[in-house]
């Protein structure tokens, strides 16, 4: 029998409501990624549902400004490759809900404007919503319109896109889907003028509050992705919305976890220094301006790294690049801010980003942090691996066959995939790709054999065996 103190002290631990808050982790799973080269290229298999309590499908799904009816735009990635089928397969216990993404940056915003400010193209939409979500079994939407009034919109949309949400929150809620809208949360004029964000917040279950910009390395001045403090900051933000949505816990705070490029201007590099425009092209994810924190981070060592102590983010600078990122310091001071302002939890934007083979440290080092703020870290204890005892997959991550430097597996709990690389070419670790073989350090250890030689039987037949003839 417990001493009557204890007893005491547990009832007024549960009289108080002092039990955790339960936070939700969003992740967002952009589908692009497949498009991405080598060890950035992201597969279905490299999510790991232990860290979200929703998965969010991005990319390849807009709406048809002619007719209202939502529309698929990457046929190839969506259909030919049955991205969208692998969906509800990903449907873990500790993920309570799989949704999609309408939208996005490379939709049009005069689609989604022709659409919401036509009746009867919003009665469309909202039934080719539905058909979409019961055919593929999702459940919830992401409206991701970039952005109201800008990129081809009008000033009226502003005025429809409440009208939008209104009707369709509450077909979702007749068909128990989760609505969430992807928002820019910065607080300068231009961008407030796209939001009614009282009633906005009032129309939707959920705001993903995001404050990078495709834009920004446009802007021809260095600036940071998500920072606490200085123009545009995350904490205006998340004050100004909390204070006219009078819903903290709608609001999803997004942690950008990709690195944002620019190419510095006489080698000025504190932020707001004016630069030449966005950062070259990357081998792996060839997008200007662009590359993931898992594709950075393995040659970070040799960049100059700073860390912004008002802003509370970090930056580094190599020749005359210059990026602005996130790392488990920075994230920490949001989940910091998310916490004391009684946020619903965060976004981390995108999974797909992150350092998820381990290059650099634990396998999706940044969205751990997310998870170890939030939620429960211990689900994230390792499993005894199965295969250890015969080593043909100790652990997760990509290896060169010892053998043969053009042959590589990966290892994923305990289960190999084997690889090779194209001719003329050797699988570098270090990168985690394939590398003309001129500039791969590779030691083959052949056993090899060409006709007329001794025959090898069973017992002594090498594992390195090479056969040349």
């Amino acid at each position: 029998m417990w001493p009557l103190n204890c007893a005491f002290v547990l009832l007024i631990f549960m009289i108080c409501g002092c039990a955790a808050k339960e936070y939700k982790i969003f992740c967002q799973y952009d589908l692009g990624s497949y498009y991405y080269k080598n060890a950035s290229k992201f597969y279905s298999w490299n999510v790991d549902l232990r860290l979200c309590t929703h998965l969010v499908y991005g990319t390849g799904v807009g709406v048809n400004g002619e007719t209202g009816v939502l529309k698929i735009t990457d046929k190839y990635l969506l259909l030919e490759n049955d991205m969208l089928n692998v969906a509800h397969r990903l449907k873990r216990e500790n993920v309570k809900k799989v949704m999609f993404t309408i939208g996005g940056w490379l939709e049009e915003s005069s689609d989604f404007s022709r659409m919401a400010a036509d009746s009867r193209k919003r009665d469309r939409f909202f039934t080719s919503l539905i058909e979409f979500m019961y055919e593929w079994r999702f459940d919830g939407v992401q409206i991701d319109w970039r952005y109201p009034t800008q990129r081809g919109g009008k000033p009226e949309d502003r005025r429809n896109f409440i009208l939008l949400l209104e009707e369709l929150k509450i077909v979702c809620q007749e068909h128990q889907f989760v609505l969430m809208v992807a928002v820019l949360g910065r607080t300068d004029r231009r961008t407030l003028e796209y939001y009614d964000i009282p009633k906005l917040v009032k129309h939707v279950h959920y705001i993903n509050l995001m404050h990078h910009d495709n834009r920004d390395p446009y802007e021809m001045r260095l600036g940071y992705n998500a920072p606490l403090s200085g123009e545009n900051s995350v904490v205006d933000s998340v004050k100004l919305w909390k204070k006219l949505g009078k819903a903290p816990a709608k609001l999803i705070l997004n942690i950008p976890l990709f690195v944002r490029s620019y190419i510095m201007d006489n080698h000025q590099n504190t932020v707001g220094s004016p630069c030449k425009g966005p950062g070259l092209k990357t081998p792996l994810t060839r997008e200007p301006g662009f590359m993931t924190y898992g594709e950075w981070c393995g040659f970070a060592s040799s960049w100059t790294q700073k860390f912004d102590e008002q802003a509370q983010v970090p930056y580094a600078y190599k020749g005359d690049h210059w990026i602005s990122y996130e790392n488990a310091r920075s994230i920490w001071a949001k989940m910091h801010l998310l916490k004391s302002h009684s946020l619903g939890g965060a976004m981390a934007w995108t999974i797909d980003s992150d350092d998820f083979y381990g290059k650099c440290g634990e396998t999706h080092s940044l969205g751990r942090v997310i998870l170890a703020a939030l939620g429960d870290i211990t689900i994230l204890a390792p499993e005894p691996s199965t295969t250890e005892s015969m080593g043909l997959c100790p652990k997760n991550g990509f290896f060169r066959q010892m053998w043969d430097c053009q042959l590589y597996y990966e290892c994923l709990n305990g289960e190999r995939i084997d690889y090779e690389c194209l001719p003329g070419y050797y699988f570098d670790e270090a990168r985690i790709e394939c590398m003309p073989k001129e500039q791969v350090k590779c030691d083959q250890n052949f056993v090899t054999w060409r006709p007329g030689m001794p025959l090898y039987n069973f017992e002594n037949m090498p594992v390195n065996l090479k056969i040349v003839e």
